[in-house]
């Protein structure tokens, strides 16, 4: 690895005016210094023509902003072509880096090593607040739960980057081509994405699910033994008996995403 390597930020966007400008401004302020003249991190916008000022404000924060693309697994591709960074970072719009994160990233990082970031979800309604408890379960639970997002260029573009086929569970199935490549896969400890969900009623949020489940069929075919592990309901209740510390303080909000998880188990067995 180079000394004070650029890292490449790619953020897909759809009408995310709502979301952008935080967003940036959490890249703007991360700690990674380098010496005077030099860059550290470069940011590239992929938008899928928004309606909205998506593009007008992203371009207060960067000259690198390409209209292309038409999912979020193509606009990445884009972004990573069109980069030149050592790394890459992926994030979503609606996604804020704490300010050490990029910084945690280059120091655990090493040859033949991915790495996942820490999630913290938002909301302030019940149910956002039930299912960012349950997230804060997985936080160690790096391959099956949570995947890469910081990756060596030349690597992820060696390895094909994302699969455009895939509208569902493409973060899964590349952060599994690398480790069968022998890459390793690491998690910050940290550092953190906070991710700013929208609050969703129990209806818009299964409505939601039932999107995922249906266009899941692909990434289910492509890794069959994978997906049958991660969609395992004893898999997940074991990850919330280990976590029982954390739950304990908060009865009334496991138990609702317990329920939700068992509507979700339902819909599975319904639609599939």
């Amino acid at each position: 690895m180079p000394n004070h390597p650029l890292v490449s930020v790619i953020i897909p966007t759809k009408n995310e005016e709502r979301n952008i400008v935080r967003c940036l401004k959490s890249v703007k302020n991360q700690d990674y210094n380098l010496p005077a003249g030099r860059q550290g991190v470069e940011i590239i916008i992929i938008d899928n023509r928004s309606t909205d000022r998506t593009v007008e404000l992203a371009r207060q924060y960067t000259k690198k902003v390409i209209i292309a693309g038409h999912e979020r697994s193509e606009q990445r591709n884009i972004g990573a072509k069109k980069a030149i960074g050592h790394y890459l970072l992926f994030l979503d719009a609606d996604m804020q880096l704490t300010k050490t994160a990029i910084s945690e990233c280059l120091e655990i990082t090493g040859k033949k090593t991915i790495l996942a970031i820490n999630e913290e979800a938002t909301g302030k309604s019940f149910w956002s607040k039930a299912l960012a408890l349950e997230k804060r379960c997985y936080q160690k639970e790096a391959g099956f739960i949570h995947s890469a997002r910081f990756f060596p260029r030349k690597d992820f573009l060696t390895l094909g980057g994302y699969d455009e086929n895939l509208v569902a569970g493409e973060d899964w199935d590349l952060t599994g081509r690398f480790i069968k490549s022998g890459f390793t896969l690491m998690m910050t400890e940290k550092s953190y994405v906070i991710h700013h969900e929208p609050d969703l009623d129990l209806a818009s949020l299964l409505k939601k699910e039932i999107y995922y489940i249906k266009n899941i069929k692909r990434y289910s075919q492509k890794n069959p033994k994978t997906f049958e592990y991660q969609k395992n309901p004893f898999y997940r209740l074991s990850i919330y008996l280990k976590s029982w510390s954390l739950l304990l303080p908060y009865p009334i909000l496991t138990f609702g995403f317990i329920f939700y998880k068992f509507l979700v188990f339902i819909l599975w067995k319904t639609i599939r």
